[in-house]
């Protein structure tokens, strides 16, 4: 019977998720019991088309972004940007909550059906590894979003999230601590690290799909949000080994998160929603952060909108990004300088700026960097972090990381504050997730 209901809900799943992104070029399988290799892909492509598009609503919570407030939109992302998660309007967009753990499903799917079904072989062990791949990321965005910051003082008994790790469709899962929960996400990943076959993917159109190099870069990325700095240096060093290039915006008109972008690692989440790049403009005090003589990321990022600036980086499917090689570098440079390496934490952070900057403004920007002492030098990476990653959804998780520092958003006349070290870094559980399962 169980084996009916979990193939009912592929089947459901399938139908309510069948559009895929124009470039992944991806088409569910669920309307069949899966048996081959072929079938397993195709859950799997399932998987990756439901992972959710988050990272929109997370940016609009940051210094990044202010409402339109004549939007036509503007109900459904008003109360996101208020930070108003205790009581929202019943119109507003809630987080994707539900479908990471739809993800989750076909990955655990896989994990507990393909070797019984479809045997052993490289090109199963690969989809393994995405498999565990997915799950571990899936659990740590969840993390990110609605468990306090790791501390590991207090991570055994601080409140995590729902774990997911076997497929029941009526199983009420409890909640875990943010200690249990990093155990199975690195587990997972060990085991990803362990199966994967494929250092990157054959084709720019398969570049959504985890790779070693992507899960290196997973692990980095990790391992800098736990303040673990050694190994988030090592496994950014190991997958900027795979490929080490950036993009040249001197020469080069393909942005840095594109999905063709020699920089690009993995290109699968939806980082600029429609709905909140039609209804926000570009703070100004963001735009400030930047250069504006020799920084070609203003031009590059950002189009003028009269006197405003809105976002290029969203509305279309070629800007979808989760992992680049932009960031890795910074992981270094900031790992680097936590561990009093300046020289390298500077080596870093100035290769990246050389692709970035006018050779005017790069010259200027060397000398800058070369006298920083280490106070200086981590302030200045976490502002590189908000120039070069703006709007891909990272912000916000770098605010909660390091000094959940005080925001001000602007409504209606009036300011709202997110005050410093607010509650509100932690994100609440969606009313109807807590709805649907009493235990969160």
């Amino acid at each position: 019977m169980k084996n009916k209901i979990v193939y009912i809900g592929l089947l459901v799943a399938s139908t309510m998720f069948g559009s895929c992104d124009k470039y992944l070029d991806i088409k569910p399988v669920g309307a069949v019991i899966p048996m081959t290799t072929s079938d397993f892909r195709g859950l799997l492509a399932t998987a990756y088309s439901i992972f959710p598009a988050h990272k929109s609503y997370l940016n609009l919570r940051t210094d990044e972004l202010y409402l339109d407030e004549y939007s036509e939109d503007l109900s459904a992302i008003k109360d996101i940007y208020l930070w108003n998660d205790q009581n929202p309007d019943p119109t507003t967009t809630p987080y994707p909550y539900q479908n990471f753990y739809r993800s989750i499903f076909y990955a655990n799917h896989i994990l507990s059906e393909i070797d019984e079904k479809a045997g052993n072989s490289a090109e199963n062990d690969q989809i393994k590894a995405e498999a565990y791949a997915i799950r571990a990321y899936a659990h740590f965005e969840l993390l990110n979003m609605y468990a306090p910051k790791f501390n590991s003082a207090t991570a055994v008994t601080d409140k995590g999230i729902a774990l997911s790790t076997a497929v029941d469709l009526e199983q009420k899962f409890k909640l875990a601590t943010v200690e249990e929960v990093y155990n199975l996400i690195f587990s997972d990943l060990a085991k990803a690290e362990s199966l994967v076959k494929e250092n990157v993917p054959t084709s720019a159109t398969l570049r959504y799909r985890f790779s070693k190099s992507a899960i290196f870069a997973l692990q980095s990325r990790i391992h800098l949000y736990r303040a673990e700095w050694a190994e988030a240096k090592a496994y950014a060093e190991q997958a900027l080994v795979i490929n080490d290039n950036l993009e040249d915006l001197n020469v080069s008109a393909v942005l840095p998160n594109e999905f063709t972008s020699v920089e690009m690692i993995q290109a699968l989440e939806n980082i600029g929603n429609n709905m909140v790049v039609r209804s926000t403009y570009v703070k100004p005090e963001f735009i400030a952060k930047y250069d504006a003589a020799g920084d070609l990321r203003v031009e590059k990022y950002f189009q003028k909108s009269g006197s405003r600036y809105v976002s290029i980086k969203g509305g279309n499917d070629k800007f979808n990004t989760s992992f680049r090689n932009g960031e890795l570098v910074l992981n270094i440079a900031e790992a680097a300088v936590q561990t009093d390496d300046l020289t390298s934490a500077k080596s870093s952070l100035l290769k990246l700026a050389k692709n970035r900057l006018t050779a005017t403004a790069f010259e200027a920007y060397q000398a800058k960097v070369n006298g920083l002492n280490k106070a200086d030098l981590l302030s200045e990476i976490y502002e590189e972090r908000a120039r070069e990653l703006a709007l891909e959804g990272l912000r916000w998780f770098d605010l909660k990381r390091t000094t959940q520092p005080q925001i001000i958003h602007e409504f209606g006349g009036k300011d709202y504050l997110l005050q410093q070290n607010d509650p509100r870094y932690t994100i609440k559980f969606p009313r109807e997730a807590i709805q649907n399962n009493p235990n969160l």
